[in-house]
């Protein structure tokens, strides 16, 4: 008897927090762990999840993840298009990059397709062939126009904008003529 009063009376530190956390699942916090894809495991189809995601393998396909990072290590293949929050490549990818946010290509990467976003960084060193867009009015996979420039500055040069899809095949792009 002597221990069941002594139970009675000793107070409970965990059971006040049970009830608060039960039959609700707890999100990992932004920028916590990710999904990782390992430099062994090949992937063919689509991709989408609740999650960012590293990918240090192949990938042969479409990556979906809008509202996340995605990020293609130095040993990540990727051929297919990617979306997500933030893009960042340090691998290899043929395919067309979209973000939300910001697209970048590390000094190891080596990218051949379009890239998207309102911010576009491209360090010394990586190897990028393909048009980039940026604008940060645009909403991703709707039509956006050209970026204008940001002052009325009156060098001409604003008239010559492209079209969204970018300048004629073949075509440099810099012909300011008016």
């Amino acid at each position: 008897m002597f221990k069941k009063d002594q139970n009675d009376h000793t107070p409970s530190a965990p059971a006040p927090s049970a009830p608060a956390t039960a039959g609700r699942r707890q999100a990992p916090p932004h920028g916590g762990a990710s999904a990782v894809i390992g430099p062994s495991i090949t992937i063919k189809g689509d991709i989408s999840g609740d999650e960012d995601l590293m990918i240090l393998g192949r990938v042969q396909g479409t990556v979906n993840l809008a509202q996340h990072n995605v990020t293609i290590g130095p040993s990540g293949r990727v051929k297919a298009d990617v979306r997500g929050r933030m893009v960042i490549v340090e691998g290899e990818v043929d395919g067309d990059l979209k973000a939300g946010e910001q697209i970048v290509l590390r000094h190891t990467a080596k990218v051949e397709g379009s890239i998207s976003a309102p911010r576009v960084a491209l360090e010394d060193g990586a190897v990028f062939r393909g048009a980039i867009e940026m604008d940060s009015a645009s909403k991703m996979g709707k039509e956006s126009q050209p970026v204008k420039a940001a002052t009325g500055g009156g060098n001409g040069r604003e008239k010559a904008a492209e079209s969204p899809k970018g300048p004629p095949s073949g075509s440099s792009g810099k012909d300011f003529s008016a």
